[in-house]
């Protein structure tokens, strides 16, 4: 009887034995489980991968203005101190190139053409006489001063450019103030565009700037900070501080009032790992990528540089050739919904900057 209890104990030990092996070892290998599936995204594309590559980045603040020539002018009687009068002769058009000193446009000028007449013959006479020097310089300034009067009747280009509007027409009577012509110096050129306050710290003199023009398309001229007001403006509640880019070159296409949108380079780096942002999820202040490693999408931590929006600068945890999943909307998701391991926040990156091709 005693052996049969003895027996019965043993068998029973053996069960229990056993039983708690198994279970243990199931409870271990499920913890194991979960514990992977923290560090791993299932359900994950793997034909949505790209490959890590080297490339440049330029970091940019846009802006918009108009193009203009630095140098222009709205020419009228009132440099060259004479009253006004009738338009007698224009001598330029529209779009005639002249140079400096060149006459444009002719007043009539009788009065002041007998007026200088009879102060010659004035100032002649006294040498013929010989008369007192004080005199002789008398009458030479008086003679100059007519000669002046006399010159003035004449608008002459006070620099080399182009014609590029004539305001008068022959026989017109114009006033002082009246504009005759405008001319611009057609070799230089500049936009004046508006910075956000938010970006105007970034943005210093000499940066380089991208311009492109919107009759031209899919062309690109260049151009330089070549000024930054150290004052701002404010309209609609919205403030901004002027910027002016002076262009690097001239085409024969520009046109003073030509609208124009600016990429000012704010900074730049060169032969550095890219990844698209939306491979980029956000884990507090730190971000991950989805690495591809043994067919399977880990949460990899990097570290970034500079961003154009579309790619981002990685400095660390990759390297060249590395694949990533090239959206990583579901780890966003993870994230947001507290699900990650470890933490974060986040909001899901633009899917449609995944769609340009990495170069």
């Amino acid at each position: 009887m005693r052996k049969k209890k003895l027996f019965l104990w043993i068998i029973i030990i053996l069960v229990l034995g056993t039983g708690s092996f198994f279970g243990f070892n199931y409870w271990q290998s499920k913890s194991k489980t979960e514990a992977n599936s923290g560090n791993q995204i299932k359900s994950i594309d793997l034909a949505s991968a790209i490959e890590v590559k080297l490339g440049n980045l330029k970091k940019t603040v846009p802006a918009s203005g108009f193009l203009q020539p630095v140098k222009s002018t709205n020419l009228n009687l009132q440099s060259n101190d004479t009253a006004g009068g009738t338009v007698e002769k224009i001598l330029v058009h529209i779009g005639e190139f002249v140079k400096e000193g060149q006459e444009l446009v002719h007043l009539k000028d009788k009065e002041e053409r007998l007026n200088y007449l009879k102060a010659k013959n004035e100032y002649e006479l006294a040498k013929i006489n010989g008369s007192p020097s004080l005199t002789q310089e008398e009458k030479k300034l008086a003679m100059d001063l007519a000669l002046e009067k006399l010159n003035a009747r004449t608008i002459q280009a006070p620099f080399s450019g182009k014609i590029i509007k004539i305001y008068v027409e022959e026989g017109d009577n114009i006033e002082k103030t009246d504009d005759i012509v405008y001319l611009i110096d057609d070799t230089t050129y500049e936009i004046e565009v508006s910075v956000s306050e938010v970006d105007c710290m970034k943005v210093k003199v000499g940066q380089e700037v991208e311009v492109e023009l919107d009759i031209l398309d899919d062309e690109i001229f260049t151009g330089k900070v070549a000024e930054v007001a150290e004052y701002a403006t404010a309209e609609s509640n919205v403030v901004t501080v002027p910027v002016t880019i002076r262009m690097d070159e001239v085409s024969k296409f520009f046109k003073p009032g030509f609208s124009a949108s600016a990429k000012i380079i704010v900074s730049s780096a060169e032969n550095v790992l890219l990844v698209p942002v939306t491979s980029l999820a956000a884990m507090g202040r730190d971000s991950v990528v989805l690495k591809v490693e043994g067919g399977k999408a880990v949460p990899t931590p990097v570290k970034t540089g500079i961003s154009d929006s579309y790619y981002q600068e990685v400095t660390e945890g990759l390297k060249e050739g590395d694949k990533i999943i090239v959206n990583n909307y579901q780890m966003n998701t993870k994230v947001n919904s507290g699900s990650m391991p470890f933490g974060g926040g986040g909001a899901p990156p633009d899917m449609g900057a995944a769609m340009r091709i990495m170069r």
